[in-house]
């Protein structure tokens, strides 16, 4: 039983990353221009996914889904988004704090976040 529980012990811990593994991806602030950062969003963003960006939409009617104003969650597989979605963030809402959850976005379709809309 000891060597079992020694084995088990010793997996997990040879599985654990290390922090060489971990690699965070860092935006340079400065570099982003101002319009892309959505105005009327007051609250924060959370973002899990695969192959996830987010960029300024011109155009409204190329979206797959608007976020509507008091939502706090948007759940990719609740609304069965697919790689090459496109989430839109209406300009004339303020959008309080924001997670997007459950996107799979694929390397040559990643799912886009962006604002459009008048403002």
């Amino acid at each position: 039983m000891k060597k079992i529980l020694f084995a088990a012990f010793a997996l997990v811990v040879l599985s654990q990353c290390t922090d060489e593994e971990i690699v965070p991806t860092q935006i340079d602030a400065s570099a982003v221009e101002a319009e892309t950062i959505p105005s009327a969003a007051t609250g924060s963003f959370t973002i899990s996914g695969v192959y996830t960006i987010y960029e300024s939409i011109e155009d409204c009617s190329t979206c797959t889904f608007i976020v509507p104003a008091g939502l706090t969650e948007v759940d990719g597989l609740e609304l069965n988004l697919k790689a090459g979605s496109v989430i839109c963030l209406d300009k004339a809402i303020q959008y309080g704090d924001l997670t997007f959850t459950n996107l799979e976005g694929t390397e040559e379709k990643p799912i886009t976040i962006g604002t459009c809309g008048a403002n």
